[in-house]
C-alpha cells in the first residue's frame, strides 16, 4: 500500500471517529435536554457547509476520492439532524 493511500485511510478512520463520537453524542444530549441552549446556529451551519463542500469535492475528483467523500458524509447527515433540532427545540412565543 502506498504511503499517501496509508495516510488518507489514517485521516479517514480518525475523522470518522471523532465525527461519529461527538456529533451523536451532542443529537442525544439536546434531544434529553430538548433543547440547543449553548450551541451556535452559524457555526452549526458552517458546519454543514464545510461538510458538504468537502463531499461534493471528492466526488468530483477523478477517481472519486473515497477518504474524503467517507469521512465527511456522516459529519453532514449528523449536522443536518442538529440542525433539524434547533428548528424542533426553538423557543416558543405564546
Amino acid at each position: 500500500m502506498p504511503f499517501s493511500e496509508s495516510v488518507g485511510w489514517a485521516a479517514m478512520l480518525i475523522t470518522v471517529a471523532y465525527t461519529c463520537l461527538g456529533l451523536p453524542a451532542q443529537i442525544r444530549k439536546n434531544a434529553d435536554q430538548k433543547s440547543t441552549q449553548g450551541l451556535s446556529l452559524f457555526m452549526n451551519v458552517m458546519l454543514l457547509f464545510t461538510f458538504s463542500i468537502w463531499v461534493v469535492y471528492g466526488f468530483t475528483k477523478r477517481p472519486i476520492d473515497w477518504f474524503i467523500v467517507a469521512s465527511n458524509f456522516p459529519g453532514a447527515l449528523c449536522i443536518i439532524v442538529i440542525l433539524f433540532q434547533f428548528w424542533k427545540f426553538r423557543p416558543r412565543i405564546v
